[in-house]
This record gives structure tokens, sequence and C-alpha cells, in this order.
């Protein structure tokens, strides 16, 4: 009777702490199986109103673990890109994760559990109006800065404040006068 009380006991402590870690199996099973059966359609739907605003095609290509994203710029006839334009490029997929700050805790812990096992790699392809390649990155989702930040996130931590990089907006730089006299003239 007393072996049937501790075997009893033993499969209870087993289940009790061995059923958060088979939630996240199952949630991770369930984000792989999401990624893999073109989870980034619903993405392109929802973008292509705004990359056409933009005048540029895009399509994303899902080859799991490999997600490439294809953007051509309709009006762009330049050889090219501006650096912080470049710049943007090579941060976008980095960037991408901050997005999973508002997911549940179980959730975003069993995605970044599949980023981290499964090697996922964006691969960004900017092109212009005739189809020159203007710039190509590659980015390992779990090499990202900002990766371990997130797998660390608990809800409710203040959010870490961005690089310099990633605010950087390409713009023209204002039309100053340099002449004397427009300055002696001012006074």
């Amino acid at each position: 009777m007393p072996i049937i009380l501790v075997l009893i006991g033993v499969i209870g402590l087993g289940v009790f702490w061995g059923y958060p870690q088979y939630q996240l199996m199952q949630l991770e099973n369930e984000m792989r199986t999401n990624l893999k059966s073109g989870g980034f359609s619903s993405f392109v739907e929802q973008a292509k109103p705004v990359m056409q605003a933009m005048k540029l095609d895009f399509s994303v290509l899902d080859q799991y673990p490999h997600i490439r994203f294809y953007m051509r710029n309709t009006l762009y006839t330049g050889k090219d890109l501006p650096d912080g334009v470049t710049a943007m490029v090579k941060t976008m997929s980095c960037n991408s994760i901050d997005s999973f700050r508002t997911m549940e805790s179980k959730a975003r812990t069993a995605l970044l559990n599949v980023l981290e096992e499964d090697q996922i790699t964006f691969h960004v392809s900017v092109k212009n109006r005739f189809g020159a390649e203007l710039a190509t990155h590659q980015q390992k989702l779990s090499e990202c800065p900002n990766f371990l930040q997130l797998k660390h996130y608990k809800e409710g931590d203040p959010l870490p404040p961005k690089s310099s990089l990633n605010n950087q907006v390409p713009s023209v730089a204002p039309a100053v006068s340099a002449s004397t006299q427009d300055r002696a003239a001012s006074y």
C-alpha cells in the first residue's frame, strides 16, 4: 500500500511539473506548423495596400526556415539606395522581433524557441524599377541583438531604448544660406 501512495505521489508531481513543459511543446509545434504552412500569407495581405500606396511590388516566398521578402520600387530608377534606406533594409529583420512583445508570455516563449531551434532566417531583397538589385540582406532572427532582450522580457518591464541606427530617417537637409550679407541683414 505505501508503494502505491508513493507511486501516485511521484506521478502527481511529474504531471504537475511536466504539464507546463508539455503546453510549451504544444505551442512550439503549433507555431512551427503555422510558419511552415504559409503563415506569412496573411502578413502579405495586410501589407499589400500600404506597399501599393508606396509604389512597391511586395512578395514573400516562404521556404521554411528561409523566409524571403522581395520588394521592387516601381518608381525608383537609380542604381544605389541612400545610406539611410540601406541601413533600414539591414535592420528590418531584427526590428520585426519587437512586435512579439505584445504576445502572451507562453506563446512568445514558444515562438522564440522555434526561431532559435529552427534557425529561421529572413532574406530581404530590394530592387529598382528595372529589376536591378539595390540592396540585399539576410539575418538569422536568433542572432539579432534584441532577441535575448525579448527572450528575458517580462510583462510590465520598460521597453529598452532602440539604437540610434533604427531611428534614422532619410531626409533632405534644410537649405541654409551661408553668405555674410544674409547674416548681416537678419540682425
